[in-house]
């Protein structure tokens, strides 16, 4: 996996402090109690492994404000990382990933959720899952102070970008999760492949010439034009 970001256009500080703290767990699983395995044995080093990479995975989509894994967009709502991006993320398997999810939602430091919706025929469908780093994992990491002071900055800045837009602040947390259409079709805005191309690649490219790497100039061109923050126009064809 990629190390998670820092210094300028990286992540909050907060973030790859608790990346970093969590660490320590790796040598010492006994720090953390509700992450040891059942009767108290010693969760095994791969699966300890796991974990932590899956975390800082994790960290790396987290926003503040919510404490939600995805993006706020004005375009289309909070936009949910779905398991993909996860396993894609982290360099690990599917079902290695998911029993690491596992064991940091038993821990109480992760919640999961699964919406529903209904389709235009009147059937239900399962939406992209919703997935919340709790709390109690920044509090156990003696980060809770931190972290009330970092999610009032983050909600602030989100509250002035609705602001400047003339919008609610709602409308950057709200989740669409009706029509059930494909993805790409909620995107295209009545622009051609070719035009959302050019258009998304002038935007990277704006972003690139500022001094982000690739990956943040990709994330924020697709938070700017909402899109999923993995998206690039490739996936279209």
């Amino acid at each position: 996996m990629r190390p998670i970001r820092k210094g300028k256009g990286g992540l909050p500080r907060i973030l790859s402090l608790a990346a970093e703290q969590a660490k320590a767990w790796y040598d010492h699983p006994k720090k953390c109690p509700t992450l040891l395995a059942p009767a108290n044995r010693k969760t095994r080093s791969e699966r300890r492994e796991a974990c932590l990479v899956v975390l800082e995975t994790l960290l790396s989509h987290l926003e503040l404000a919510s404490l939600a894994l995805g993006v706020p967009t004005l375009a289309n709502g909070f936009i949910d990382i779905d398991m993909k991006t996860i396993v894609r993320g982290s360099g690990l398997g599917k079902r290695r990933c998911e029993r690491a999810i596992g064991q940091l939602k038993q821990a109480g430091f992760m919640q999961v959720s699964q919406p529903r919706s209904r389709s235009d025929e009147g059937k239900y469908f399962g939406c992209r899952a919703i997935r919340v780093v709790t709390s109690a994992f920044f509090e156990w990491l003696g980060l809770g102070p931190m972290l009330r002071r970092e999610r009032a900055r983050a909600s602030e800045a989100l509250r002035r970008k609705a602001q400047k837009a003339n919008r609610k602040l709602a409308d950057f947390m709200r989740r669409v999760v009706s029509g059930a259409k494909p993805m790409f079709k909620r995107y295209q805005d009545g622009k051609s492949r070719a035009q959302r191309a050019a258009l998304w690649n002038s935007t990277w490219t704006g972003n690139v010439r500022t001094g982000l790497d690739a990956r943040e100039a990709q994330r924020r061109t697709n938070e700017a034009l909402g899109y999923p923050p993995e998206y690039s126009p490739g996936q279209e064809q």
